[in-house]
């Protein structure tokens, strides 16, 4: 039987798929923004996510005109698969403080999705009169603190460890976080912890930090680790994990009613300096049991041991090598060498200690091997007797204990026999043996006539006359070196050029190594480093902006002012974003020289 699909048919079928791709279309493309609170007081804040079902780009936020931008965008994408359909959305997040009580409407945000610019739904929140409310529109000064406290809130460093209870001697680690929710232009650690009490080893870490995404008290902070150190308590009782402080540059996006059109839409960007300071934690230290037994000097830990000698048989006067390797984790570099009886007849030098240990995770765990050079100076059976290694078990709560074996060398005679202390040679006169003769000279001899003395001679006025004017000399250096040291800003300037050729040359040394992230942070401290000390600009107040102010104030071109400034936005690009790089290292370097050199000549 055949079927006739009339035109009418094949309309209806047409519509249908028609239908069908808009539904899709619809359905991967919807756009909608969410609060997490609708009523909120003055002084609090919220958080605004706008939320794409599927992919986008090119997204715009709305104007916050009556809100404080303390942080964002945040974007963050998803991805699942259920029932090997694959799903993905994508994010943008806002933390917002009103200016004002009111009702206000928070405008639709725009993005791009396929073909298509579509819109989100706008929303509307009221914002209620506060306990503490001014009564007229908030100054600079009260907003500048209300910018700090909302900083401190979302951005701060915390202290932790994997123990608080321990035995005096057993490894903690202590891991110091950087928590954020906003945009860090620079920071810098100011105060390291002193950690008293404790032996402190460093775990080394990435140079860079590593951000990740991590949620502390069902909030998500972007989190890099500062800093992991390794402690071995010292001594028993109660100790402190001092807190570390830092100094950070915080970007903070500000929008002012009235003044410029242009700042009105686009908003300032302003850079605030933010001190922080971690948190303190008390570690309780308990004793070790009483009664340790013999071979115990302090290691804690978990432990394994080898003895062995080179060999057992030598002739007199030849070395043999003891060697006693400890292995496992804890404290290893406190490890003393061993206790161990050797007898008289045979020579012991101090043992040579060969460390092999991780610094890389977070227990501090390899070997540490006593290397004891022997030297039997008499022939006949040495015996070296059993010696012992105990350490404590803080897992077992036990001391541990290893014992050697007896060690026997049999010493035959050797070309040459040295007579033994008892002999009544001490180690110092056996170590003379050989020296006690004095060749006579082959060379011709110089002799000197009777009566003629070094006192009056023309080099011995030239020595006692050198004296004065090398003290003249040094009063002269001196007096300019504390002259040019006493202007600050202007030594520092006179030297910017030459520190900053040192870091270029290192530069130089990265970029022919091809080690880029090493290569872009070196190349950044270089350019920063030279413009602040030019300029006489300190730390704390170095930005963009008075790099730029101060650079036309000694009438430096606007051409090379630009140059440098997209030249250090390059760098922290390259840093922080790699998979965007597109820079040739190698015209960024020369860039870079040719700009400093033409920065000296207009500022001359």
């Amino acid at each position: 039987m055949k079927y006739k699909i009339t035109n009418s048919k094949l309309q209806i079928i047409i519509l249908h798929f028609v239908l069908i791709f808009l539904m899709n279309e619809v359905a991967l493309s919807q756009f909608s923004a969410s609060m997490n609170r609708n009523k909120i007081t003055t002084g609090e804040q919220l958080e605004i996510t706008f939320t794409l079902e599927g992919s986008g780009k090119n997204f715009q936020p709305p104007a916050f005109t009556d809100f404080l931008v303390l942080s964002g965008p945040n974007q963050s994408t998803s991805m699942q698969f259920i029932n090997g359909a694959m799903s993905q959305s994508i994010s943008y997040s806002y933390i917002l403080q009103p200016r004002s009580e009111g009702k206000f409407t928070i405008g639709a945000a725009s993005i791009e999705s396929g073909s298509k610019k579509i819109q989100s739904n706008s929303i509307t929140i009221e914002v209620t009169k506060g306990s503490v409310q001014p009564k007229q529109q908030p100054s600079q000064s009260q907003e500048d603190a209300s910018i700090s406290k909302q900083i401190s809130d979302n951005l701060f460093i915390r202290v932790s460890v994997d123990k608080s209870n321990i035995y005096q001697g057993e490894q903690i680690t202590a891991t110091y976080k950087l928590y954020t929710r906003v945009n860090i232009t620079n920071y810098g650690v100011s105060k390291v912890p002193a950690l008293t009490g404790f032996w402190a080893q460093e775990i080394a870490l990435p140079k860079n930090p590593q951000f990740e995404n991590e949620v502390l008290n069902g909030v998500q902070y972007k989190v890099a680790t500062l800093k992991k150190t390794a402690l071995f308590s010292q001594q028993s009782g109660t100790l402190e994990i001092d807190p570390m402080e830092a100094d950070f540059i915080v970007q903070v996006q500000t929008r002012r009613r009235g003044g410029d059109v242009f700042d009105q839409f686009f908003g300032n960007v302003q850079n605030v300096e933010h001190k922080s300071k971690s948190n303190s934690l008390k570690i309780n230290v308990r004793p070790l049991p009483p009664n340790p037994p013999p071979g115990f000097s302090g290691a804690v830990g978990k432990f394994s041991t080898e003895f062995w000698l080179d060999k057992t048989e030598t002739k007199s006067n030849e070395p043999v090598t003891l060697r006693v390797k400890i292995s496992g984790r804890g404290n290893l570099k406190l490890i003393q060498p061993l206790k161990i009886n050797f007898p008289t007849d045979l020579e012991i030098y101090e043992p040579k200690i060969s460390d092999n240990i991780s610094q890389s995770t977070n227990t501090i765990s390899g070997s540490r091997t006593f290397e004891y050079l022997i030297i039997p100076r008499r022939q006949g059976n040495q015996k070296i007797s059993s010696f012992s290694f105990a350490y404590f078990d803080p897992d077992k709560k036990e001391y541990v204990s290893f014992t050697s074996p007896d060690f026997n060398i049999n010493v035959t005679k050797g070309t040459e026999i040295v007579p033994a202390p008892a002999a009544g040679l001490s180690k110092e006169e056996i170590k003379l043996l050989g020296q006690d003769i004095r060749f006579i000279k082959s060379e011709p001899v110089k002799f000197k006539k009777h009566g003629e003395t070094f006192f009056g001679s023309g080099l011995f006025i030239t020595l006692s006359i050198a004296p004065i004017f090398l003290f003249f000399g040094f009063i002269f250096l001196y007096k300019r070196y504390e002259q040019n040291v006493s202007d600050v800003i202007r030594f520092k300037s006179k030297r910017a050029t030459k520190i900053a050729k040192k870091r270029l040359a290192t530069t130089k040394h990265l970029l022919s190594a091809k080690k880029r992230d090493e290569f872009y942070e070196e190349l950044s401290k270089a350019l920063w480093g030279y413009v602040g000390d030019k300029l006489g600009i300190q730390l704390s107040e170095l930005s963009k902006d008075t790099v730029s102010t101060s650079l036309k104030a000694r009438n430096v071109s606007d051409e090379s002012i630009n140059k440098i400034l997209i030249t250090l936005d390059h760098c922290e690009f390259a840093r922080f974003a790699p998979s965007s790089d597109r820079l040739d290292m190698q015209n960024i370097y020369n860039d870079t020289v040719d700009l400093i050199s033409t920065i000296e000549e207009e500022i001359k």
